[in-house]
């Protein structure tokens, strides 16, 4: 692992001397560092005074939006109101990059669906960008362009997420009682002479299935879901593939 070099955010050194480069910055992670015995409103408040451009108008539309209770004291909040507090301390600056950790972790379909939904606003007019680490494989359907599969630190895999659904696919095809290696596929399995593999260039396999003369081939489109699953599971091999 890299334990020197350098980073650039909007053009700008991330220098801890020079902090100038953490306004463009929102983040929200897992735990949240909220003064407990503080409400809403007065966290938020305390926030402002170290983040140039705060707007209270935008946060309190935020909250407004969220149904966030600001007169609650944090220690009061209920996990999905804490949710929606830090998405809201997140953004009161307008910073143009989330940093997002699990921020969705452990929340009801309905929560979940609210922060999912301001989220994808934040990337409409396209001047914005969110980096989001999750294992909940759903959220990456709804909100990525581009996915980044990692594990223990390296990465496995990296490609947008419109050609991981256009490559990947599950195929079933009849060829005789005996395993076969297809070109492409990272899953196989076979019941006699029913074979089915999973495979990471649909085009590739299909042309390689045709040259052995398999028949009754049949493909289906794979979820992010269903794909994130195989690439995690097959690890470099798929990387390398």
């Amino acid at each position: 692992m890299p334990e020197e070099g350098s980073a650039e955010v909007f053009g700008r050194r991330v220098d801890n001397r020079s902090p100038a480069w953490k306004s463009d910055i929102g983040v929200v992670g897992e735990t949240h560092g909220f003064y407990r015995s503080w409400t809403a409103e007065e966290n938020l408040r305390f926030l402002s005074r170290f983040m140039p451009g705060w707007s209270d108008q935008r946060v309190h539309r935020l909250a407004d939006r969220l149904g966030l209770p600001l007169g609650k004291k944090v220690e009061q909040l209920s996990k999905g109101h804490l949710a929606k507090l830090a998405l809201v301390a997140a953004l009161g600056h307008g910073p143009r990059l989330l940093l997002l950790d699990e921020p969705t972790s452990g929340l009801d379909p309905v929560v979940r669906a609210e922060v999912l939904d301001v989220l994808r606003e934040v990337l409409e007019d396209g001047e914005h960008a969110i980096f989001y680490s999750t294992h909940v494989l759903s959220d990456i359907a709804r909100l990525a362009d581009e996915l980044v599969f990692l594990r223990e630190g390296s990465v496995l895999l990296r490609s947008s997420k419109d050609a991981l659904t256009e490559r990947w696919a599950r195929i079933s095809f009849r060829l005789g009682e005996a395993d076969v290696a297809v070109a492409g596929a990272v899953e196989y399995r076979r019941v006699r002479a029913e074979h089915q593999v999973v495979s990471h260039d649909r085009d590739a396999s299909i042309a390689h299935l045709r040259e052995l003369g398999a028949e009754a081939m049949e493909q289906s489109r794979m979820t992010i879901d269903e794909i994130a699953v195989a690439i995690l599971r097959g690890g470099h091999h798929v990387a390398a593939s």
